[in-house]
Formats: C-alpha cells, sequence, structure tokens
C-alpha cells in the first residue's frame, strides 16, 4: 500500500463489528504464545458460544489471513487469556507485550479526558466550540457535536492535499493541531452524522486549553497506564512493527484523534476502567455514545466498542456494558475487519465454570 492510498483510509475509526472474511494465504509465521489464567469465575455472558475464548486460534487466524503479528487479550472478571503469534518485525516473535499505534481507539482515551473536565464542572457538552476556541474555527457545533461526530465538520485526514503532504514526507514532520484543522475545508451545519477526525483534533485542543498541560502530560498522569503514551519518537520503544506504509511516523499527525501507541493489556484495563465503574466518566461516555459505539453482536451481548485503522495498524477493543469482560484484538498490518471480526468470536465465546 502507497503511503497515498494508506493516508486516505488513516483513522477510518471503523465503529461497527461488522464480521470479515478472513482468507487463509502463504504459510503462518512462527508463532510465540503466552496464557495466564486466575481462579475465580466470573459470570457467563449473554447468548455466548460454547468453548472458552480461544485466543491462540485467533491469534494464528489473523497470521494465516496476512497479518505479519497478532496479539489478542481477555479478561473475564479476574481471568485473563491472552496470546501472541507472528512476529513484531523480522526476526523478533511478536511478544503480548509489544506495543502498537492503537489509532482511532486513541479516541476513548481522549473522550474520557474531556469527559473528566464535565465531571469536575469545568466544562458542559453543551458549550459551543468556538466560544471555547476563540478565532480557531467558526461553528455552531457543541462539544457532544464532536464527541458523536455530529459537528458537520470535514476529515482533515481525507483532504487531497493533506494526502498529497504525506506522500511528499509529510509523515515525518510535526504537525501543529492549527496546521491540521487548516487541512479541513469549511464546516457544516451540525446534526448530521459523519465520522470525522478533525472533531476529536478540536477536543484536544480544549482539554490543552483548560488544562494547562499537553495531551501527552495528560495520558501521561490522568491515564497513568505504563505502556500507552503519545510518543515523541518516530518509532517508539517495543513498537511492533507495521507492515503497510511506514514504521516511522510522527505521532502529531494524528494526535489525539488517533496518535496514542499502547499494549493490548492497557487499552483492556483502561476499558474496564471505564465501563467496570473505576473511572465515572465511563458512564456518560455509554449513555451518550461518546468516544465509543454500541454494538450488539451476533451472539446478542452488547458491547461498547471502538475499532482503528493506521499506516500498518488495525486493532480492536469491546467490553461488554458492564465492563466485566472486555476483548482487544491488535495486528500490525492494516487489517481492521479481521481484528474486528477476532474480538466479536472472542467476545461471544463462553468463559469456562469453576473447575472442581
Amino acid at each position: 500500500m502507497g503511503l497515498r492510498a494508506a493516508a486516505v483510509a488513516l483513522l477510518l475509526g471503523l465503529s461497527a463489528c461488522a464480521s470479515a472474511t478472513t482468507t487463509p494465504i502463504g504459510t503462518p509465521a512462527t508463532m510465540t504464545e503466552t496464557s495466564a489464567a486466575a481462579a475465580s469465575p466470573p459470570a457467563t455472558p449473554a447468548g455466548p458460544q460454547a468453548g472458552a475464548p480461544d485466543v491462540r486460534a485467533e491469534t494464528r487466524r489473523l497470521v494465516r489471513a496476512g497479518a505479519p503479528g497478532a496479539v489478542a487479550y481477555v479478561r473475564d472478571g479476574e481471568r485473563v487469556w491472552q496470546a501472541a503469534a507472528g512476529v513484531a518485525r523480522e526476526g523478533v516473535p511478536m511478544r503480548t507485550d509489544h506495543r502498537f499505534r492503537i489509532a482511532s481507539i486513541t479516541k476513548t482515551f481522549t473522550a474520557a479526558l474531556v469527559l473528566e473536565l464535565v465531571r469536575e464542572g469545568k466544562l458542559a457538552v453543551t458549550d459551543r466550540v468556538e466560544r471555547l476556541l476563540p478565532g480557531v474555527i467558526s461553528t455552531r457545533a457543541t462539544v457532544a457535536d464532536l464527541l458523536t461526530h455530529t459537528s458537520g465538520i470535514p476529515d482533515y485526514l481525507t483532504a487531497p492535499g493533506f494526502t498529497r503532504a504525506l506522500e511528499d514526507g509529510g509523515h515525518l514532520k510535526a504537525w501543529t493541531p492549527r496546521e491540521l484543522l487548516a487541512q479541513a475545508g469549511p464546516p457544516g451545519r451540525p446534526g448530521t452524522s459523519s465520522y470525522s477526525n478533525t472533531n476529536y483534533i478540536l477536543l484536544g485542543m480544549i482539554l490543552e486549553k483548560l488544562r494547562r498541560e499537553p495531551y501527552e502530560k495528560l495520558v501521561r498522569k490522568r491515564i497513568a497506564l505504563r505502556s500507552t503514551e503519545l510518543p515523541t519518537s518516530l518509532l517508539p520503544a517495543h513498537l511492533a512493527h507495521g507492515r503497510d506504509g511506514a514504521t516511522r511516523v510522527n505521532a502529531s499527525i494524528f494526535w489525539t484523534a488517533g496518535g496514542l501507541v499502547s499494549t493490548a493489556a492497557d487499552v483492556a484495563a483502561f476499558y474496564r476502567a471505564l465501563f467496570g465503574g473505576a473511572r465515572p466518566e465511563g458512564r456518560v461516555m455509554r449513555e451518550g455514545g461518546y468516544g465509543v459505539f454500541s454494538e450488539r453482536l451476533h451472539c446478542g451481548v452488547d458491547v461498547l466498542t471502538h475499532s482503528g485503522l493506521i499506516l500498518g495498524y488495525g486493532g480492536a477493543a469491546m467490553s461488554t456494558e458492564d465492563g466485566r469482560r472486555v476483548v482487544v484484538v491488535q495486528v500490525n498490518a492494516s487489517m481492521p475487519g479481521d481484528a474486528i471480526a477476532a474480538a466479536g468470536r472472542l467476545m461471544c465465546a463462553k468463559a469456562p465454570g469453576p473447575t472442581s
């Protein structure tokens, strides 16, 4: 995939848990697998399929489908299943603690930070964006419109000029938020649903203005997960190398819309904290559809989810509405549909009961 083609596809943030056909091609890469389980048995999700979540089978399936490597992570109550297959880069087996560019799954993190401000009374979802950011943009959209992609503001990532800039080496350049906004077309009328990464760039600007701290510091302090960060280097440490496009990328291109790197375990821990009640803003996110999408899987389980696509990476995160079961799947290839399908199968798999 060339950089221009990849740039057009960047961070589409596939919201649906649609299944994708995974046709085996070639020979599976060398696999390394790890798994862990605790003893306390949780309740089984509604409508599951028979059998425990087979994370090893799903990572193997993803490698057979064409991904260089894959990681799958399932947490159900206090029990954890995780596996890695394939390679992180040539000659390096994939491990469960390898980091990935999580792309639009970043939006869940950004939305949580914004709603933390709402909980503290420093912001309201009904606040108008142009009043929060005077001189930055002229729009009648509110904070809620940004969070739910109903602002009518075009997506800067699909602007022809921006994709040309990425092809000409712009993926290595440090971009300011205002430079990203300048790539988007004139704002339309709020009220129509249209996925736009520009919404979450504006949310990042609001965050930094009200907190008076840079986003990368807010992630370190307020998300506080060891392996999750907005990287400042083009090639962050412990990063699985993406197959398609460029492994070396400046995260400022995606910033608060999709710039984070993380592990499957960190993303799962964050989703569990949000929807399991440890982070109170999760309730508002669930009720308002802020930073996540609500889906009903083929087995009848209702999940809160986000997925991501970026240069050479694809992934999906899902949580039951009560945060009891969380699934994260990551691949180092532009295969978000396969990751979504794998996450759905793992979410529907029945957790085993207690052993005698």
